[in-house]
């Protein structure tokens, strides 16, 4: 008995672990999958009471002006050293697979929620938007959306692998 309710429990949670990466990987709506998002920055920071848990990452593009793209940020590493860049040049190249993560991600505007729960905060704050749009059109707009802890991680990943990319070239 014990262990087919250890089994049904592993099925249902392999379950949602799949429903929560295809919803978290859903298609804006209205849009194809053949459709390239144009965006033009990338923010996501964290203020928390422990240093080491704190981070900004700050990525500005503009397609249309080949290098013309800067990436600023701040985070602790596992060697509790200080990575820090601001305002370096990238290009395209350089964003590709940021480009690629964010083109996977559901941008369209979501409804924030009202609780009636009372929730306890710590010192805590974050903060994530993509800002859709180009400069050259000026159609820019903000987007919030909700990321899975999966996708907060694989983003992380690869803003540390432009990170390491960027400051060696800078001389860092």
């Amino acid at each position: 008995m014990h262990s087919n309710l250890w089994k049904i429990g592993k099925m249902l949670l392999a379950v949602l672990v799949l429903l929560t990466a295809n919803i978290g990987c859903a298609p804006v709506q209205g849009e194809d999958k053949m459709t390239h998002v144009e965006w033009s920055a990338f923010y996501m920071n964290r203020n928390h009471q422990f240093r080491t848990l704190c981070y900004r990452f700050d990525v500005n593009n503009d397609p249309f002006k080949e290098g013309q793209g800067t990436f600023s940020c701040f985070f602790v590493d596992k060697k509790d050293a200080n990575c820090l860049l601001s305002s370096a040049m990238v290009t395209s190249e350089d964003l590709a697979e940021l480009d690629a993560f964010i083109q996977k991600l559901p941008l369209a505007e979501q409804e924030k929620k009202q609780t009636d729960m009372l929730f306890a905060h710590d010192a805590t704050t974050t903060e994530f938007y993509i800002t859709l749009g180009s400069y050259k059109n000026k159609n820019r707009r903000k987007v919030r959306p909700q990321l899975s802890s999966m996708q907060q991680d694989e983003a992380m990943d690869i803003l540390k692998r432009l990170y390491v990319k960027v400051s060696k070239r800078e001389g860092k």
